[in-house]
Parts: C-alpha cells; structure tokens; sequence
C-alpha cells in the first residue's frame, strides 16, 4: 500500500483521495505546469490551447542569471536564479509573491505538489517550501551539488545528485528524510521521469537507468549510450522511453520500457561540414525531448560553436524516429552555457526559448507561427498554463505572454477523484470568440462526447466558473472532460482542453466490527473481524487504533479480520474500520473498545539452579559458568532466558540483583541438561561473586540460584603499547587545558585483542609517574585524552600505557606541552593585529568593532570544510589546504568597518595552480563563497582580503570558465546617477582589459574608459565623473579582452542631475 497517514477522527466523514494514482500518468494535461517538461512524464506538452498571436503581459527582472525552467502551478510560477535565489510569481500580473535565499545556484526546475515547492542547487541542499509563503518545511543535505530538476511521485521526491555522490537520491515528501538512494557511475544532472510505477534517467555516463519507484531495484541493465545526459530528461509516453543525450551520442533513441529493447532510433543528428575531407559535426548540444499524442518528437539541437550551426527546433516521427519536416527552425545562436531550452507543446502548437534570445512559435508542420523578443540569451525551457507562456532569459528576466487563442480547465485538476457535484474552472478566449462546450468522455480511441453544458457567449473567462458538475449519477471510472471554444470563423487550430480525471462514489463502511481478546495467550494481542463492505469493487481495509491519544492509521488489510500484537496487555483500545477501493475511502464503522489480558494460565516460574559452578575462563579477565537447566513450570519443558549477575563484595546484598552488572542468554533447551556461559571483560586475578535466574515465555522468574565464585583467569603477557605520544593546547579556550593524542595499541581491536583500555599518567618538571595511581583512564579504541585542569605557562609531562585484563603495558614515550589562551584582547578603540607564526594576520582598524571583546584566529584542518558547492561565479574553484577561522569570542560583536585578512601560502601549498587566481573564499550557509576584495600578492606569497564579519577563509584557486561576460553581471551604479558620479561594474570570467564607450541618444560618443588587467572572477569598476555632463539617458558599450575571447554588452542607464 501507499503511503498512509495519522488521521485524528474529529468526524464520521469520508476520507478522500488527496494525491494524484499511477492511474493519471501520461500525457500532461490542462491546465498546471508544476514541474520541468510540465509533468512527472517528462513530455514536454500539455492538452491546452495557447495559439498565436500572443501578447506581453507582464515581465519580471530577477538578479542573475536563469537557466531554472520556470514551474506554474495554481496560478503561480516558481523560479531560481544564480543569484541564489527562488522566486514565486503571481503567473496573471508577474508580481512578486516571495523570495528565498539558498545556499547556492539554482539550475534545476522545480516541482510543485500539493502545499510544498521543492527545489535543488549547486550548493547541495534540497529544499521544501510552503509554495503560497515561501515558509522553509525542511531543507536536506544532498552531500554534493544538485542540477537535477526533482520528480515527486507517491510522497517520495527522487532527485539527482553531482559528485562526488553521482546518485538518484529519494526523501520523504513531509519530513525530507533520506529514504533510498541508487549509485551511478557519474554524476546524475537530468531529471528523473515516471510511468508511476518506475523511475528513469540518463547519467553523465550517457547510460539509461530504470528503477522501482519504491525498491531503486533496477528494471533492467542500464541502457549504454555514447552522450552524457547532463541536464535532459528521458520522456515516457505510451509504454516507450525516449531521449537524446547529445554529445557523442549523434542521434535519437526510443526504448521499451518494459523490456529494454530498441524501438526506433533516428538518422546521424549531425551536419557534414562544407570543407573538403572534414568529418560530420554532431549536434553537440542537446534539449529534452517533448512527445505529443499525435505522434511527433519535437526537440533542440546543435553544434557547441556557432562558427559550426545555430542550434535548430526539429520534429521526428514518434513511431519512426524519422525526420518529419523538410527543414529545421534556427534558433539563432549556440548556448554558452552548456544546455539548450527544451521545446514545450500546447496542442499542436510547439514553443522554443532560444539562444539568440527569441521565443518562436511553431505548427506541428513546421510552419512558423510567431516570434517574440526575450532581450537576452534563453536556456531555460517555457513553460505553459492557462493559456499563458512563460519564458525566462539568462540575464534573469521572466516573461508572461498571454495567448490570443486560449482554452484550459484549471479545476478540477488532472487526476483528482470526483464524487458528488464538482465546480468546473477554466479560461479562454479567442478573436473569433463565439461560445464554449463543456463535455465529457470515458475515452477509447474512437471517445463519444457527452455534453454537460455549453454556452454563447463572447467575453473571455479568466479562471471563472463553467458550471457546476453533478457526478452522483455516473458510474465509477475513468473521464476526460474536454473545453473546446467556439469560433466565429474557424482558425484552424484545435481550440480545446483535456483534463482527465475519476468518478469514485466513497464506498460504504464495513459493519459488525467485533474485537476481542486472544484467548490462551500471554496477553499483548487482540482479534478484530468484521462484515465485508457491501460496494463492489472494494479492495482493502484500512484499520485505525486510538491508544489515548487519537486515533491513527494501524494497517491496511485485504481480509475481513486481524490480530494487533502490540495491544499492551492492560491498556483499553478503540477501534474502527473502513472501506477502500484504491480511490476513494468510506466513512469508518462504529467503533469498538477491547483491552488484552494475559490468560494463559502459566503462573508457575521455573525452579531456581541450585548446582552454579564458576571456574577461571580461557582468556584473560573471563570466567567459565555452568549449570543444570531449568524448565518452563518448576522442571518442566524448557525456561526462555538466564539472567547473570555478578559482583567483588563477598557480603553482597543479592536482594538488589536487578541493579547488579551482569548480562542474560536464552535458554539452550529443555530441563536438565547442562547450560554454560563465559562472561569476559573482567579484571584477572579479582575476586567474582555470580548468580543467576531463569525466566519462562510468560515473564515468571525464578528463584535467586546459588551463589558461586572465583578469580577471573590471568593474562601472562602485557599489550603492546601505543606509540606517537603528542600534546597540544586546546584550541578556542582561555587556557588550562591540553590534548593528548596517540596511535592505538597494535593488540587494540587486533594483534591478541585484548586492550581494555589506556591509563594515562602526569607528572611535573622532577616529579615521577606512579604506574599504581594513573592519572586518567579511557576505555578501548580511544586514542585522545583533554587534561581539563592544568595551569597555564606550566609545563606537564605526560606518558600513556594500554591495558588488559591484568597488565599494564610498557609505557608510550613521553611527551610534555603548556597550555595557553588562545583569545587575544582587542581594544576596539584603537584597533589592533592579530598575528600567527605562519604569517596569518588579521588587521582591525581602530573604531572598526562593536566593543572590546577578543579575537581568536586557529588554522583547520581542511578535511572538514570540503566545500558543498561551487562558488557562484562563472567556472568553480580548486581548493587548497589552506584553511583559518577567525571570529570574536562574544558572539554579539560585529565589525562596523571592514577589517583585513593575509593568508599566507608557500608553493608548496599551491603547487600546480595559476597564483595569479588565488582567492580568498568565505564559508556562508554550507557553500564556499568567493570575497570580491581578494588581491594576491604573489611576491610575498599572500592572499589578503577585506572582510565585513569574521568566519572560516579558505585560499582556492579560482578556475576561469564559461561566457567571458554575462549580461546580468553589467550594470551601473547609480542607475540614475544623481550625483557627481556613475560607476560601471563587471565581473569578467578571466582576467580582461576593459573598454567603456559612452553614446548619447543621437549616437555621438561622450566618453571613452578603460581599465587594464580587470582579474577573472571578481567584480571591477570603472567611475566616470559626471558632473559636467547634461542630464538624460545614455548608452554605454562596454568591451572585454582576455586570452579567452571578446565579449560586449550593450546597455542604458539615466543621469538625473
């Protein structure tokens, strides 16, 4: 069964069905798009019409950039950005509705269900948010970066993880526990797709998988290919997989799902290049497939450098895999990002973002059908719903184009499981308007359409009522209800809208529930049974207990009775039942109340041993007992149990047996024969006291045996020491403290196995070590000591020996240290320098703090910073060992002004990497995070960096990659100047000389800038002085020059003096 849930029983209603069956996966219909391609499927189309012409609606400038396809659900369209950011919009107006910070880029689309958004980043979190609030449900630790867009399927969320995990991760849908994951063999970027029973996605590795929804047992051997999926999905539809993983990978592909077996695969996707001898240029880039019913695959393509093609909008035949149109539709440009918008498909309308920054509209035929501006690059796929199209570019503007000719049923939604009069919702509207026809179906391939209303009307309805649908009458199945707007004149586009949906009258409840104790037992257990639910089609009960506390969700049974064996005997429990057919749940029967008893009649406790003999053990420290078995009744059959206690005081009290040390065993047999237990990790050579008692299945105990004794058998030979002594100060104290820290015994955990722990001895400067009094003592397997009370500027030595059960080993060399306070004072008046003998500084201007306090700076241990994500820049980051934590002792101390840091590095340290990009990077919220105010002094071997609070600084070498310049990351500050100056910022991905044009609106040039040796990944500005220069808007042309290339960006901003 699903997933079941605590329902508190405030009323005898019915419980209906609240999430979408495996029933209801296919084809995406109207009118929500609440995941990438629009559904679980992956398809890429909907059954809604959002013809031409198409009209602006509305626009939103979010910072960074946007490859995040945008996700619309409920009249609300979900976003992120690589400003770190996830938005929500009103999908109508394009208004803000909220915002969330995360810890690092958001690449993958989001998925929406039910009350929770859930989102993905680079810097490794998985996110859950109240999709009205923006209010945080839980946040998971993916353990690496995440691209992946997820697939919520049966309160499960299935997402894709980078390296170094490179796994399909599944969490909980309410709690965000970590429920499954399944290992691939490189990273998993695309986004996880559904039939509703299994789930399948591409890998880096270019390889298939296909796996249970609810076991990650794999289907089938992965299906190998020679791309690599990086961001596309696998769509399923009609029992069939297909994909395109680009890169090497020079074609299409349909599989079987069930089976595995190829289907169809299309021609070479590649173009021959026009110079002689030269060799097919593949289509290196790739979008996710989108599959409409009525037989085509559309999707983008396209070599990785312009120099070679634009990337196209192409169809195949979903059957064939053939080409179907005599011609591709350029899409205008190359994507510099590395992925390509996916096509999205309303009716037999097909919508491509592009690269050379248009939104194109295309027929099923090929014919072009319109074409907007989106001002900018697009990589993020549109999305469709409510006859609205939305589309994003990467400078981090969201479009809302509203379709002239639009047709959607908003509610009820697709999948929900109706019963009594439904309200039906939608929107449409369309030049021609003339009316609209409400209808309904149960399908088949030749459906026969029955009305519900219909009307003449010609204003549009946005999201308004239709009619109110009785469904009492109808038998329970399955429905398509179908829109189709009436025209004036015909357009020739198909003017309707599917939602598919089930007719379930809630069947009735059981009766006669009867409960009752189960008789002859030991208690804990009653029995239910009760008359089958007289609704056909009934295919299971779900039984609900109430212990005190409410009622909650027992177990679900095919069967007419069961027996709960954890009804504590003595406790008085309610119970109820219902009915459930697998859409819809009956109200519960009448409830009963029952308790357990133990009546098994068994209250006579096996007979006390009276013949215990203890005797030395085999190995050090151990003792051998025996004795003659008891039975269940006095000497009869066999006890369940032995309890063993033992003590060293000879005059022990044997009354407080129970709180004795000791250990239990089961019962080896019947009465009579001999049992035997040796107990070990005694001391050899002491003195024990045992005795014991035996326990039956029904709880009797016996009698308190005899009393036995003797000495725990001997070691003869001593373990061999630790080794490796060290001592250091604690680290963040005042001082008075010191770490011991040493290698384990060779015979701890191996060798004889026999270290019980290590004696730890101190002594002072002419004092001795008393190996009959040690100082401290830790048990087996730990190997650090903190001596909590020493005194600072004394020096203490100290030596550490293992030992067994009777032996001491030889002691470990001796080490000595001195404790002191780490923290040093800082007046905040007159500021002050923090320095460590390596060379690390910290520099606090004076009047730069809140108050006086102290500062701390320690050098970590880089092993346990990794970091989660890449830093939120063009290209990643190369760590090195590098690693210090700087912060003031009161937490509540804040930096007014901004204080310096040098990091020290030897070549060593940064053996391998360009010194010229070595940065300082800040951990912020699990993510390493590049300080723009880095400089590296490569004479001195330091990196130094302004720094508004303290933290942990990591040195990392900054690795250059992607567009040299985003349109997003140029911009001017002021915009408008209304002062005596204007600052022009940009952030190059390499290290650039800079050019800045200044054009008045008549085109004549005011202004020529420059700056030379901008460094890569940082943002640098260039102030121009204003004041003499007349108010009114200008264009500035701004140019970079690397070793990677040039870019220019052009832009506007006002002076307003």
């Amino acid at each position: 069964m699903g997933e079941e849930r605590t329902i508190p029983f405030l009323s005898r209603t019915a419980i209906r069905a609240a999430t979408l069956l495996p029933f209801f996966l296919g084809q995406a219909l109207a009118a929500d798009w609440p995941m990438f391609r629009g559904g679980p499927e992956r398809t890429g189309y909907t059954a809604e019409q959002a013809a031409p012409p198409l009209v602006k609606s509305w626009e939103f400038q979010a910072p960074g950039g946007i490859v995040s396809s945008p996700a619309v659900y409920d009249g609300r369209v979900y976003f992120g950005t690589r400003a770190n950011k996830f938005y929500a919009l009103d999908a109508a107006t394009g208004a803000k509705l909220w915002e969330r910070l995360t810890a690092g880029w958001v690449d993958s689309s989001p998925a929406v269900s039910g009350n929770a958004v859930y989102a993905a980043c680079q810097g490794g979190r998985l996110y859950a948010m109240d999709r009205i609030t923006g209010d945080m449900l839980w946040v998971a630790d993916l353990g690496a970066a995440s691209a992946s867009s997820p697939l919520v399927l049966g309160g499960r969320v299935y997402v894709g993880t980078g390296s170094p995990e490179n796994k399909l991760k599944v969490y909980d849908a309410a709690t965000g526990a970590l429920l499954g994951s399944y290992q691939a063999a490189q990273p998993v970027d695309s986004a996880p797709s559904t039939d509703g029973s299994y789930v399948y996605f591409g890998a880096n590795d270019g390889q298939v998988y296909a796996l249970g929804a609810l076991t990650l047992v794999p289907r089938w051997a992965a299906y190998p290919t020679l791309g690599a999926f990086v961001h596309n999905a696998v769509a399923v539809s009609s029992g069939a997989l297909y994909f395109l993983p680009g890169r090497d990978e020079k074609k299409a592909s349909a599989l079987d799902a069930a089976t595995r077996s190829p289907l169809a695969v299309s021609p070479d996707l590649a173009r021959t290049d026009p110079l002689p001898g030269a060799q097919s240029v593949p289509w290196m880039q790739a979008g996710s497939p989108a599959v409409d019913p009525g037989g085509f695959v559309y999707f983008t393509a396209g070599s990785a450098h312009a120099a070679e093609a634009s990337a196209q909008l192409a169809a195949l035949s979903s059957g064939t895999l053939s080409m179907v149109w005599p011609s591709s539709a350029s899409l205008e440009g190359v994507s510099e990002v590395g992925m390509l918008a996916s096509p999205a498909v309303a009716n037999e309308v097909v919508y491509a973002a592009t690269p050379g920054g248009r939104l194109i509209a295309v027929s099923a035929s090929g014919d072009p059908l319109a074409d907007l501006d989106l001002e900018g690059p697009a990589y993020a796929s549109p999305a469709v719903s409510n006859g609205m199209v939305i589309a994003a570019n990467y400078a981090g503007k969201v479009f809302g184009f509203r379709a002239g000719r639009r047709s959607a049923i908003s509610e009820p939604v697709s999948g929900a499981v109706l019963s009594g009069t439904v309200t039906v919702k939608g929107w449409f509207g369309n030049p021609a308007l003339a009316g609209y026809e409400l209808e309904r179906s149960t399908g088949g391939a030749l459906p026969q359409w029955t009305r519900i209303s219909s009307s003449a009307v010609a204003t549009p309805l946005d999201g308004g009522v239709l009619t109110d649908w009785d469904v009492s009458d109808l038998e329970n199945g399955e429905y398509l209800l179908r829109l189709r707007v009436l025209e004036s004149a015909a357009s020739g586009y198909d003017s309707s809208a599917v939602a598919r949906v089930r007719v379930n009258a809630a069947p009735l409840p059981p009766t006669g529930l009867l409960a009752a104790d189960v008789p002859g037992d030991s208690g804990n257990a009653v029995t239910l049974s009760w008359t089958a639910s007289p609704t056909a089609g009934v295919n299971g009960y779900r039984i609900y207990r109430n212990d005190g506390f409410g009622y909650a969700l027992l177990v679900s049974t095919p069967g007419l009775s069961y027996t709960d064996g954890y009804a504590v005997t003595g406790v008085t429990y309610a119970y109820a039942v219902s009915a459930h057919d697998g859409w819809a749940e009956s109200p519960v029967c009448a409830e009963v109340e029952v308790f357990s008893v133990n009546d098994s009649g068994d209250g006579v406790p096996p007979s006390a041993v009276q013949d215990l003999l203890v005797e030395a053990g085999s190995v050090g420290g151990s003792v051998l007992l025996s004795w003659t078995g008891s039975g269940d009744d006095a000497d009869s059959g066999a006890a369940s149990y032995y309890l063993i206690r033992f003590s060293t005081d000879p005059a022990q009290d044997w009354g407080a047996f129970s709180s004795l040390a000791g250990s239990s065993m089961p019962a080896g047999g019947l009465a009579g024969i001999t049992e035997s237990e040796e107990v070990g990790g005694l001391l050899g050579g002491v003195t024990y006291y045992f005795s014991l008692k035996a326990v039956d299945d029904a709880g009797n105990t016996a009698a308190l045996s005899n009393v036995a004794s003797t000495s725990a058998a001997r070691d003869l030979y001593p373990p061999l020491p630790p080794s490796g002594l060290s001592i250091a100060d604690a680290p963040g104290d005042e001082g008075g403290a010191l770490d011991l820290a040493w290698a384990l015994s060779p015979d701890d955990g191996a060798g004889a196995a026999d270290v019980y722990g290590y004696h730890v001895f101190r002594r002072l400067l002419g004092g001795d070590y008393v190996s009959t009094a040690p100082y401290a003592s830790v048990g087996r397997g730990v190997s650090a000591y903190r001596d909590p009370a020493t005194v600072m500027n004394v020096r203490y030595y100290y030596s550490v020996a293992a030992f067994d059960s009777t032996n001491d080993s030889a002691l470990a060399g001796e080490a000595s240290g001195v404790s002191a306070d780490n923290w040093r004072f800082f007046d905040s008046s007159g500021g002050g320098v923090v320095r460590l003998v390596d060379g690390m500084e910290v520099l606090v201007p004076a009047a730069s703090a809140t108050q006086n306090d102290k500062i701390m700076v320690t050098r970590l241990d880089p092993a346990t910073y990794e970091p989660l994500a890449r830093v939120s820049a063009a290209g990643s980051a190369n760590p090195t060992s590098i690693v210090y934590e700087v912060k003031f002792q009161n937490p509540a101390t804040r930096l007014l002004a901004p204080a310096v840091i040098n990091l020290p590095y030897t070549e060593a340290e940064v053996a391998g990497m360009e010194a010229a990009n070595l940065r300082i990077y800040t951990l912020k919220a699990g993510a390493w995070v590049m300080l723009n105010t880095s400089r590296v002094d490569t004479a001195a071997g330091k990196v130094s960096a302004e720094v508004s609070s303290f933290s942990i600084f990591r040195v990392m070498e900054y690795l250059p990659s992607g567009a040299l310049l985003a349109d997003g990351e140029v911009y001017t500050y002021p915009n408008p100047a209304a002062g005596d100056t204007v600052t022009f910022k940009f952030r190059p991905a390499y290290k650039a000389y800079v050019k800045v044009a200044v054009y008045n609106v008549a085109g004549e040039q005011v202004a020529s800038l420059e700056k030379a040796d901008c460094p890569a990944g940082q943002t640098s500005e260039i102030v121009w002085n204003v004041k003499r220069i007349a108010s009114g808007v200008y264009i500035f042309r701004l140019e970079a020059s690397s070793s990677a290339g040039n870019k220019t960006v052009t832009k506007k901003f006002a002076i307003a003096h």
